[in-house]
C-alpha cells in the first residue's frame, strides 16, 4: 500500500486534470449545496436516473429477441430481392477495389517491409524505431484500403441505409486491423526469440493474454460502436441496438478485468521466482485499483450515466497511464541504467540507480501530454468547443486555462531542473578521487569542480523555483511588479539588519572566485582554526580538524587563509650527531639515502626533490645537520618517517650514534693552588 501511495504521489499532473475538469463541467447550483433539501433532492434525482437507466438496459435485453426475428426476416427478403442482389454485387466490387489497391501498394512496399523485419534490433529504442517504420508502412496500406473502399462506394447508388452500413463496416474493419497492428508491433506475440522487439515490459506467459484482450476489446468496441448505429435507424430495432451495446460493454469490462487479474497474478509469480530466497514485504497490487476503476466505469454506463462513464473512463485511462508511465519509459533505457548502476556500485560500493537525463525528460513530457490528451478528450465528450471556452467569461473556465498555463510552466521548469541536476550529478560522479590528478599525489583540478558544482546546483534550484513562482503568478493574472518592489525594499532592510550575514556571503563569493581553497584541502584560518575542508555552503566552510572535531567557520571570520595543500611542501628536520662525526661523510651518506629514496617505487613518486643535508651549526659537544626534501602536500610525514628509518640504519652501520646531549668538561687545577696546598702539607 505504501508503494502505491508513493507512486500516486508522483502523479504531478493529475490535480491539474481535476481542476480543469471542474472548469469544463457546469458548476453545481448554489442552493443545491447550501440546503440539506437540495442535497437530498440531487441524491434522489441521481437515484431515479440510475434506476430508469438500468430498467432501460434490462428492457432492451428482454425485447431484443423478438426484434431479431423481424430483422432476420426483413434481411432475407431484401437479399433475395433485386435491391439486395445489387447491394451484394456492389459490396463485392468494393472489397475487390480496396484489396486490389492495397495489393498494388504492397507490390512496391513489401521489399522495405522485409528489410525492416530482417533487421535485428540492438536495443529497445532501436526496436521502437523499427516498429515505427513498420507502422508507417502498414498504416499507409490500411489507409489506402479505407480511402479506396469509401471513395468507390460513393460512385454507386445504394438502397436506403446500405451506404451508411458499408461505410460503418469499413471503419469497423479499420479499427480491428489497427488493433492487430498495435498487438503485432507493441506486444509482439510469438516465440521467446522475438522478445527483444517487444515494446512493453511483459513476461512471455503474459503476451498471449494481453494480445487476446486487446483484440477482443477492439472487436467488442467496433461492434458496439458501429453496428447499433446502423440497426436502429435502418431496421427500427432500438432494443436490438441497446442489447448489442450492453453485450459489447459487458464483454469489454469482462475482458479487461480478467486480463488485469491474470497478468497481475503471473507478474507476482515471476517476481517471487526472480527474488529467490529473499523475502519481500507484501505489496498492494496496482491491478486491483485499475480493476475497480473499470468496474466503476461499467457501472456508471449500465446505470445510464453515459457522459459520466465516458469522463470516468478517460480519467481512469489517465491514472493507469500515469501509474505505468515510469515503467514504460525507463523500460527503453533499462540496459543503460543497469550499466550506470553497476559502475556506481563499483566506485562507491553501494547500490546506486541514477537514471540518465533522457528518460527523466521523456517521462515528464509524457506525463504532461497524457494529462493534456485526457483534458481534450473530456472536452470532446462534453461537446465543449475549445475556442468558445477560451473566450468564456466564466471564472472557473478561465481559471482552468490559467492553470494549464501554470502546468506548462511547471513542465518547463521541471525539465530545466532535471537537465541541470542530472548534468551536475553525472559530472560529480565522473570526478575521481581528490588526490588522483597528479602522479605525485597533488589535488587534481577537479577538486575545484567538486567545490563549486554543489553550490551551482543549489543556486540553480533556488533560481528556477523563484522564476517559476513569479511566472506562475504572472500567468494567473497577478501583478508581480509590486511584489518585486516590495521584495527589493524588504531585501534592503534585511541587508542593513543582517550585515554579518551579507559580509559572510560576499566574502565567500570572493574566496571561491579567487580559488583560495577547495574541498579536501587542509587550511589554517586567521582565527587559529585549521582542518580539512569537508563542505562548503553559501555562508560557512566546514573544517575537519585532524583530531576529529568539525568546525563551521563563517567566511567573514576566516581572515588570512593558509593553504597547506597546494603545489609543494619543503620539509626540514635536524640531526644531532656527536662532535667527532665526520661532516663530509655524513653529508654524502644523506645524499646517498636521498637518491635511493628517489629510486624506490614506494617513496619516489612522493618526492619532487631528493633528500639533502649539510652541517647547520655546532653547539658545545653537538653537531647539528639540517636535512630537507620537497614533496607534494600531505606526503611529507611518510617521507620523513622513511628518511629517519634509513638514516638510523646507515648511522648504525657506520658506528655513529646520535648525540646524547651530555657534555664532558675537563677542568685543570691551577699551579698556584697546588703549591699552596703542598706548603701546608
Amino acid at each position: 500500500m505504501k508503494r502505491v501511495l508513493c507512486e500516486l504521489g508522483e502523479l504531478r499532473g493529475l490535480w491539474r486534470a481535476a481542476l480543469a475538469l471542474v472548469a469544463l463541467c457546469a458548476p453545481f447550483p448554489a442552493h443545491a449545496l447550501s440546503a440539506e433539501s437540495g442535497m437530498q433532492g440531487m441524491a434522489m434525482t441521481a437515484l431515479e436516473s440510475a434506476k430508469s437507466g438500468l430498467a432501460e438496459r434490462i428492457q432492451d435485453l428482454r425485447m431484443a429477441s423478438s426484434e431479431v426475428g423481424r430483422i432476420s426476416e426483413a434481411l432475407a427478403a431484401a437479399v433475395l430481392g433485386g435491391e439486395g442482389v445489387r447491394a451484394l454485387t456492389y459490396l463485392l466490387i468494393l472489397i475487390l477495389v480496396g484489396c486490389g489497391a492495397e495489393w498494388l501498394y504492397w507490390t512496391y512496399a513489401s521489399a522495405p517491409l522485409r528489410v525492416i523485419k530482417a533487421t535485428r534490433a540492438v536495443s529497445r529504442r532501436h526496436a521502437a524505431r523499427l516498429a515505427l517504420r513498420r507502422m508507417v508502412l502498414l498504416g499507409a496500406g490500411l489507409l489506402l484500403f479505407a480511402v479506396a473502399t469509401i471513395a468507390t462506394s460513393a460512385a454507386f447508388t445504394w438502397p436506403a441505409g446500405v451506404h451508411a452500413a458499408v461505410v460503418a463496416a469499413t471503419f469497423a474493419v479499420v479499427v480491428v486491423r489497427l488493433a492487430w497492428m498495435a498487438v503485432d508491433l507493441i506486444i509482439v506475440p510469438g516465440p521467446a526469440h522475438r522478445a527483444p522487439q517487444r515494446l512493453v515490459p511483459l513476461l512471455q506467459g503474459q503476451v498471449h493474454w494481453a494480445a487476446a484482450c486487446v483484440l477482443g476489446v477492439a472487436l467488442a468496441l467496433a461492434i458496439g460502436g458501429f453496428v447499433p448505429a446502423l440497426i436502429e435507424p435502418i431496421a427500427g430495432a432500438r432494443h436490438v441496438a441497446g442489447a448489442l451495446r450492453v453485450l459489447a460493454a459487458s464483454l469489454t469490462a469482462a475482458l479487461l478485468v480478467s486480463t488485469l487479474l491474470l497478468l497481475s497474478r503471473r507478474s507476482n509469480r515471476g517476481e517471487k521466482g526472480d527474488s529467490g530466497a529473499r523475502r519481500r514485504l507484501p505489496q498492494f497490487p496496482r491491478a486491483i485499483v485499475v480493476v475497480l476503476l473499470v468496474v466503476a466505469v461499467y457501472g456508471l454506463w449500465l446505470l445510464g450515466a453515459e457522459t459520466a462513464a465516458a469522463i470516468a473512463a478517460i480519467v481512469s485511462i489517465v491514472i493507469a497511464l500515469q501509474l505505468v508511465s515510469r515503467v514504460l519509459v525507463f523500460y527503453f533505457w533499462e540496459a543503460e541504467i543497469a550499466a550506470d548502476a553497476e559502475a556506481a556500485e563499483a566506485r562507491t560500493g553501494a547500490e546506486v540507480i541514477d537514471p540518465s537525463l533522457a528518460p527523466s525528460i521523456v517521462l515528464s513530457v509524457a506525463r504532461f501530454i497524457i494529462v493534456l490528451l485526457g483534458l481534450g478528450a473530456c472536452a470532446l465528450v462534453l461537446n465543449a468547443p475549445m475556442s468558445d471556452m477560451a473566450k468564456s467569461p466564466h471564472v472557473l473556465v478561465r481559471l482552468g486555462f490559467e492553470l494549464l498555463g501554470v502546468a506548462a510552466l511547471a513542465l518547463f521548469a521541471h525539465v530545466a531542473w532535471i537537465v541541470i541536476r542530472t548534468t551536475i550529478d553525472h559530472r560529480l560522479e565522473r570526478i575521481g578521487p581528490i588526490n588522483a590528478g597528479d602522479p605525485h599525489g597533488e589535488p587534481s583540478p577537479n577538486a575545484r569542480l567538486l567545490t563549486l558544482l554543489p553550490l551551482l546546483r543549489t543556486t540553480a534550484a533556488v533560481s528556477i523555483l523563484v522564476m517559476m513562482v513569479l511566472s506562475s503568478l504572472w500567468a494567473l493574472g497577478i501583478e508581480i511588479t509590486p511584489l518585486l518592489a516590495g521584495a527589493g525594499v524588504i531585501g534592503l532592510a534585511l541587508g542593513f539588519g543582517a550585515q554579518a550575514l551579507v559580509r559572510d556571503i560576499i566574502a565567500g563569493i570572493f574566496y571561491l572566485a579567487e580559488d583560495v581553497f577547495r574541498v579536501g584541502e587542509y587550511i589554517e584560518s586567521g582565527t587559529t582554526t585549521k582542518g580539512t575542508v569537508e563542505r562548503i555552503t553559501l555562508r560557512t566552510v566546514a573544517l575537519r580538524h585532524h583530531n576529529g572535531p568539525l568546525h563551521f567557520v563563517p567566511y567573514g571570520a576566516l581572515g588570512t587563509v593558509r593553504n597547506n595543500s597546494r603545489d609543494w611542501v619543503i620539509d626540514k628536520f635536524n640531526l644531532p650527531l656527536p662532535i667527532d662525526a665526520d661532516s663530509e661523510k655524513i653529508r654524502k651518506m644523506i645524499k646517498k639515502i636521498g637518491i635511493a629514496m628517489l629510486d624506490d617505487p614506494e617513496v619516489g613518486h612522493m618526492l619532487r626533490e631528493p633528500l639533502k643535508g649539510k652541517l647547520y651549526r655546532i653547539d658545545p659537544g653537538v653537531k647539528i645537520f639540517r636535512c630537507k626534501f620537497e614533496t607534494a602536500p600531505g606526503n611529507q610525514f611518510d617521507v620523513r618517517a622513511q628518511a629517519f628509518k634509513r638514516i638510523e640504519a646507515e648511522l648504525k652501520a657506520m658506528g655513529v650514534k646520535f648525540a646524547d646531549g651530555v657534555q664532558t668538561v675537563v677542568v685543570e687545577r691551577p699551579p698556584l693552588l697546588m703549591d699552596a696546598g703542598t706548603a701546608q702539607a
